[in-house]
C-alpha cells in the first residue's frame, strides 16, 4: 500500500518521482557540501530553508514542493518542518534568466576575459570608481582562486616557518564542515613581481572594517562587472556574457585541475575540506588555459579531508622554489 500523502491525490505518478529524485540531489548536494555522511529530513528542510535567496523563484517551489511531498509521504511526523517549509514563498525571489545559477559559466575563455578586460580598462579611462579595482581582482583571481568576499579579511606575508611569501586568507566558508579551516595559505613566490602587485593591489583596495563593508564593496564590484559585460557586446550581435566573479574561481579551479595531479592540492587551495567539491561543483579540467603558479603550504593540504601529506611532500621536492622577492624589498 503506497505511503500516505496530501499530495497522493493530485499529483501524476510521473510528478511523484521526479519530487523523489529532486529531493534526493538536494539531500546529496547538501551533505557533500557541508561535509556531512548523511543528513535527517529536518535538516534538509533546514539547509533549503537557509539557501532559498540563492535560487531563482520557480528553482525554490519546485524544490519546495519536493521536498514537502517527501516529508509528508514518508516522514509525515516531521510537522515542525513541513510547516515551517510551507511558510517560505518564492514572491522576494528572482526571476529565472541569464543569471540563474545553471547558466553562469563556470570557466571564463580567453576571448571572454579579453573583451571584458578591454571594457574595464575603458571604464578605468573614464574614471569609474570600482573598475580599477574590479580589473586587480579578477586578475587576482585568476591567479589564487580566492572567493570574491575573501579579498576583505586576506594578506600577504611570511611563511612562519621557512619565511616563504605567502598569501594567508581567512576561510569565507569554514562552518560545518565546509572549509578546510579559518584560514588557509599558499605560497606565491613562484608567481612575478608584476603578479604579486596586483594581488597587492586587490587587498589593499577590498580590505574592509566589517563583514557589511564588504558585502557592499563585493555588489559594488558586481555592478561594476555587469556595466563592463554589457559595454563588451555593445554593437554586436550577440547574448550578454553570463561570466560573474565566481567564474573567475571557477576558471582557477579549472587550471588547477590541469595543473595539478593530486586533488588534495586543488581542494587545500580552493578552501575546501573534500576534494570531491571542486570535482563535483567546479571548473572542468577541459576548460583549464594556464598552469597555476601557486600552491598550498603543508598545514592548508593537511586540513583537507582524505589528505596525502606524502604526496604533498614528494610534489614540494620535486618542484623546488624560485623565489619572487616582494616588491617592497626592492
Amino acid at each position: 500500500m503506497e505511503p500516505f500523502a496530501s499530495f497522493t491525490p493530485t499529483i501524476s505518478d510521473k510528478t511523484k518521482i521526479e519530487y523523489e529524485q529532486c529531493y534526493e540531489r538536494n539531500r546529496k548536494r547538501f551533505m557533500s557540501d557541508l561535509g556531512k555522511p548523511d543528513m535527517a529530513p529536518d535538516e534538509v528542510v533546514a539547509h533549503l530553508i537557509l539557501t532559498r535567496t540563492e535560487y531563482a523563484a520557480r528553482t525554490w517551489r519546485f524544490y519546495k514542493s519536493s521536498a514537502i511531498y517527501y516529508l509528508e509521504t514518508y516522514h509525515p511526523h516531521h510537522e515542525t518542518a513541513i510547516d515551517e517549509l510551507k511558510r517560505h514563498g518564492s514572491g522576494d525571489l528572482r526571476n529565472g534568466g541569464s543569471n540563474t545559477s545553471g547558466r553562469k559559466r563556470k570557466d571564463v575563455p580567453d576571448s571572454v576575459w579579453n573583451e571584458i578586460k578591454h571594457a574595464i580598462q575603458e571604464r578605468i579611462k573614464q574614471q569609474y570608481k570600482h573598475a580599477a579595482t574590479l580589473l586587480a581582482v579578477l586578475e587576482g583571481t585568476l591567479l589564487t582562486g580566492l572567493r570574491p568576499n575573501e579579498w576583505a579579511f586576506s594578506e600577504l606575508g611570511q611563511h612562519e616557518a621557512d619565511g616563504r611569501r605567502v598569501l594567508r586568507v581567512r576561510n569565507s566558508k569554514h562552518t560545518n564542515g565546509r572549509g578546510n579551516g579559518t584560514h588557509r595559505e599558499m605560497y606565491v613566490d613562484e608567481l612575478e613581481v608584476r603578479e604579486i602587485e596586483v594581488i597587492a593591489r586587490a587587498l589593499a583596495a577590498c580590505k574592509s572594517e566589517s563583514a557589511e563593508e564588504a558585502t557592499r564593496l563585493q555588489l559594488a564590484l558586481k555592478h561594476e562587472l555587469e556595466a563592463a559585460r554589457a559595454l563588451a557586446v555593445a554593437g554586436k550581435r550577440r547574448a550578454r556574457s553570463s561570466v560573474t566573479l565566481y567564474s573567475f574561481r571557477h576558471q582557477f579551479v579549472a587550471n588547477a585541475k590541469l595543473t595539478f595531479e593530486n586533488p588534495v592540492i586543488t581542494a587545500a587551495l580552493s578552501g575546501h575540506s573534500s576534494t570531491k567539491t571542486a570535482h563535483q561543483h567546479y571548473g572542468k579540467r577541459r576548460n583549464g588555459r594556464a598552469m597555476v603558479r601557486v600552491y598550498p603550504t603543508e598545514s592548508s593540504v593537511a586540513a583537507v579531508q582524505n589528505r596525502y601529506l606524502e604526496t604533498y611532500r614528494d610534489f614540494v621536492a620535486r618542484r623546488g622554489a624560485n623565489i619572487t622577492h616582494s616588491p617592497s624589498s626592492h
